[in-house]
């Protein structure tokens, strides 16, 4: 909860000594004495607001109820004690001097008091509540995009400023409420060793003072999925999410074999039991997007299990399946526990879906327990990155075991490149 800084003015009205000049009587005056507290506190919201400058660092400002500026102070500390003001009708305003079009770490700070009345032989205060006035965004990057992404940034744009928030920026972007364009960029490298940049956009069309704007910024391994995700903070206002979905063409929705290519089989975990750990890769081994919805995943022509999620995997990009959702961390399909991968080997295959589920043509198949296939406990075994086309992905000597952690503590890759074979 954002707490208001309370500035406080307190007017007194002391006698006032009447003289003549002549037939002339002066207008009555009162004696205005100004408090302002002298802390500011902003309720942090998980760690990522920052308290602004001392109230004493305040512009203060006394406006005639017209709107006409009477007396002005560049520090609140700077003003006198007791300020004489003639009986009349005023409003004053008090704000942090840094106002600015977008930057880090930059809580901007404005109030401004109702109107009042400076009576002779009256005493009144006035308090002003000081609130964040510009609004304030910050950016969160996914796991998955920290641990398979070479290089990532997010540029938000005003009208008037923008702010680049790089891949370990943790720090608060305070803008002026104006609309906000957004610009995520995320680097990745190909199996082949090149790099390529996704770009995904968002905007907020009408971003309020007062509110955080977090967001998320998710991508699932090898360019596959994005999705921006803005979340206005609860402690602010009603939750306001607006998730960005990258379009794409939706395929054919027959896959010729070899579409797919199945890269990577944990069939026999350690820190997780069989029926909880256990998953499989596939690979989008063409150069255009794939429906990946009611596709067949079977075993031994056995056990079989219909795609129900939509799901788009992008030209050269990864897609885990499990078993249960704690086999890995991140983002995978979750097909139950009708399929148990055989920890001596199995026909693994991935269909169409044909007239009924059991008739689809094949799409991509693996024998894992065949001649030359690796056997591995605590570890998934893998296609070398060098060999992901349909030759190889179904002869075991282009396979080996994994030597690389992942979030069990388990060896496997799941959703990134394989380790390499050597």
């Amino acid at each position: 909860m954002i707490k208001r800084t309370v500035v406080i003015l307190t007017f007194c009205l002391l006698p006032v000594l009447s003289c003549h000049k002549e037939d002339q009587k002066e207008k009555p005056k009162g004696d205005l004495k100004i408090e302002i507290g002298l802390y500011v506190s902003v309720g942090e919201v998980n760690e990522n607001l920052k308290s602004t400058q001392g109230t004493e660092d305040f512009k203060v400002v006394i406006y005639s109820s017209s709107g006409q500026e009477v007396l002005a102070f560049e520090r609140a500390s700077d003003m006198p004690e007791v300020i004489e003001l003639e009986t009349g009708n005023y409003y004053a305003a008090a704000y942090s001097d840094n106002n600015l079009p977008a930057a880090f770490e930059n809580p901007y700070y404005y109030g401004k008091s109702g109107n009042f009345s400076i009576i002779p032989d009256n005493q009144q205060t006035i308090v002003i509540n000081c609130e964040l006035a510009n609004t304030m965004v910050t950016v969160v990057y996914s796991d998955i995009v920290k641990s398979n992404y070479s290089d990532f940034s997010t540029k938000v744009t005003s009208a008037e400023g923008s702010l680049t928030f790089a891949k370990d920026e943790t720090r608060a972007g305070y803008f002026k409420p104006l609309p906000l364009s957004i610009q995520a960029s995320l680097t990745w490298q190909k199996p082949n060793g090149d790099y390529e940049t996704r770009v995904l956009t968002g905007n907020i069309s009408d971003p309020q003072p007062k509110r955080k704007y977090e967001i998320h910024v998710n991508a699932a391994a090898g360019g596959g999925s994005s999705t921006l995700m803005i979340n206005l903070d609860v402690t602010s206002g009603p939750v306001e999410i607006v998730e960005i979905d990258e379009t794409n063409p939706e395929p054919d929705s027959i896959l010729e074999s070899g579409d797919l290519l199945i890269t990577e089989i944990m069939f026999d975990p350690t820190a997780l039991p069989d029926a909880d750990g256990e998953w499989f890769e596939i690979y989008n081994n063409t150069g255009h997007s794939v429906s990946l919805k009611n596709l067949v995943i079977e075993k031994n022509e056995t056990d079989r299990h219909a795609i129900t999620e939509k799901i788009i995997l992008l030209p050269g990009a990864f897609q885990v399946f499990s078993r249960t959702e704690n086999a890995v961390s991140g983002t995978a399909y979750v097909y139950g526990s009708g399929i148990s991968l055989n920890n001596t080997g199995a026909v693994l295959s991935v269909s169409n879906y044909g007239t009924d589920g059991m008739d689809g043509s094949e799409i991509c198949s693996v024998n894992y327990g065949a001649v030359d296939f690796p056997q591995a406990t605590g570890a998934s075994i893998c296609l070398d990155p060098g060999s992901m086309n349909e030759q190889d992905a179904v002869s075991g000597l282009f396979w080996c075991v994994s030597g690389t952690a992942y979030s069990t503590g388990d060896l496997g890759t799941p959703g990134s490149i394989n380790d390499d074979c050597d």
